[in-house]
Parts: C-alpha cells; structure tokens; sequence
C-alpha cells in the first residue's frame, strides 16, 4: 500500500478537498501506521496552539547581546593574533633569507656595480651610435620621399594591421564555436 501521499496530506496539515479527505478516512481505518501519524500530528498541533508561549526573562535581550558581543570579540581576538603571528613567521623568514643573501653578496657588491654601470654605459653608447646613424636617413629621407608615398605607407600598414586583428578575432570566434 502506498503511504506517501497520505503522509503528505496529514503531515502538510493542507486543506484537503472533500474527495481527498474521504480517502484519507478510508485510509487511516485500514492502516494503523498512518492512523498513528495522523493522532500524533494532531495532538502536536493541538499542544502548540494550546500551550502559552514563553515570557522571556527581564534583560534577557540586552544579555544575550553582550555575549554575542563578547564571543565575536573573543573571536576576533583569536584571528588578530593568528594573523600577527603568521604575519611576523613570515616577516622574520624573509628577513632571515634576505640577510643571508645579502651578507654573501657584501663581497661581489663593487664587482656587480661595476658590471651595472658597464652595462648602462654600453647601451648609452650603442643608442647614441644608433641615433647618429639613423637620424641622418630620417633627414634625407623626409626630403626625398614625398608625403603622398609617407601617407600610402601609413594607409597599407594601419590596413594590414586591421586585417590581422579581424582575422585573430574571427579565429578565436570560431574556435570557441568549435569547443561548445
């Protein structure tokens, strides 16, 4: 015999048309399971609409305030500390390493500045040669090449340039496509 439907309609406490609640009656007179779920609905229900609901005691709110104040602080307490603690492990490892890295690097400090200012003043050098080089041709060739040529050149990169952001966009639009 199936129970769930009957046990939904004793349990749901729902109004039941007249044809449910005939079958409901039929039902319970021949099942002592549900019949026992059905008293013992009701006379929970009967119990919470008859009993008096609890008066809480005087103050009770602003108690039970402050110790909800007091267990947040409390916690909060607890993650401020794990935090400092984890904050300062952490702090004294860094230095720890960082110490040691720069005590061993005490002895090369001279020969690596060295090396840096060699290095800065190469690429000084190599931009400065490369300016003298270029910035003849820049001048000959504004005067030899005519604007209309300069405006072409610009007009076929910018052109090629977008050819190639549609085409990478219409390849990623088909390839997503593709993967759903």
């Amino acid at each position: 015999m199936k129970h769930q439907q009957f046990e939904t309609w004793i349990l749901l406490d729902a109004e039941l048309t007249q044809e449910q609640h005939r079958e409901l009656q039929v039902h319970l007179k021949q099942c002592s399971q549900c019949l026992a779920l059905y008293q013992t609905a009701h006379q929970l229900a009967h119990l919470f609409k008859t009993v008096p609901v609890p008066v809480p005691e005087p103050d009770f709110s602003s108690r039970w305030l402050n110790r909800i104040e007091k267990t947040e602080a409390r916690k909060n307490r607890v993650i401020l500390t794990a935090t400092l603690i984890g904050i300062s492990t952490a702090t004294l490892g860094l230095l720890t390493s960082v110490g040691f890295q720069l005590r061993s690097a005490l002895a090369y400090f001279p020969r690596m500045m060295l090396q840096l200012i060699t290095l800065v003043a190469n690429w000084i050098v190599f931009l400065s040669q490369l300016s003298n080089i270029v910035s003849p041709l820049v001048r000959v060739g504004a005067k030899l090449i005519s604007p209309f040529w300069l405006v072409g050149v610009g007009l076929c990169l910018s052109g090629i340039t977008a050819i190639w952001i549609i085409t990478t966009m219409r390849s990623r639009t088909l390839q997503k496509e593709l993967q759903a």
